[in-house]
């Protein structure tokens, strides 16, 4: 029998995760979605929103019932882990999930509330933390750890032997060579090149990467 999963967010990232949840016969199937800018009773793809995102306890009552972020953008990245927080909820409360079309090693690590979207690929050590966004078609080369909230947009390639840290984005299309440090809540622009380590709240663009703003 499955288990109702919720989706925080409404949002293009939320439906990934509807079209990841229907790539397979796994255990969940999509409740509904908790949104703060929607009121409960508006549908999205056919599905209820049930409340905001403060209610969440609520539903958690059931202890069958999982959740999953999909709140996080470039303009919003930096904010996942508070949005996850004012649920109130324990991460083991957040499902992990990987689409039918991706490759996850069996020598991975996938943190809960992970997404790993369509064609992605993630190699052999890799470390991912909590609430991590891996979308679709991306590349996370071996021995990679990416560090809790982070999102990976569409099609970036990230080498060997990368950490990622919290709440970073790295946007679609981009490429991080072998064993650079990306620190927290940075941003690397769209089609980036990143030859070197890119410090914590800078924005990064370009090929090769140069440096737009930096960040507290």
């Amino acid at each position: 029998m499955q288990r109702p999963l919720i989706i925080l967010g409404t949002g293009g990232n939320a439906l990934d995760i509807l079209d990841l949840v229907e790539s397979r016969s796994g255990p969940w199937r999509v409740a509904g979605f908790l949104d703060d800018a929607r009121p409960a009773g508006d549908t999205v793809a056919g599905l209820p929103v049930l409340g905001r995102l403060g209610e969440a306890r609520l539903f958690a009552e059931d202890p069958e019932t999982g959740f999953v972020n999909a709140i996080g953008s470039e303009a919003s990245h930096r904010e996942r882990l508070a949005i996850v927080a004012r649920t109130g909820l324990d991460s083991e409360r957040f499902a992990t999930l990987v689409h039918a079309g991706a490759a996850v090693s069996s020598r991975a690590v996938l943190g809960p509330g992970t997404c790993v979207h369509a064609g992605a690929s993630v190699a052999g050590n890799v470390v991912v933390g909590l609430h991590v966004a891996i979308g679709p078609g991306t590349i996370v080369g071996h021995d990679t750890v990416i560090e809790d909230g982070a999102v990976l947009a569409p099609g970036c390639i990230v080498s060997g032997f990368v950490r990622l840290g919290r709440t970073c984005y790295v946007g679609a299309g981009s490429a991080l060579r072998q064993r650079v440090a990306i620190g927290d809540r940075a941003l690397i622009g769209l089609g980036a090149v990143v030859l070197r380590d890119v410090p914590a709240g800078a924005t990064v663009v370009g090929n090769p990467a140069r440096t737009l703003r930096m960040g507290a």
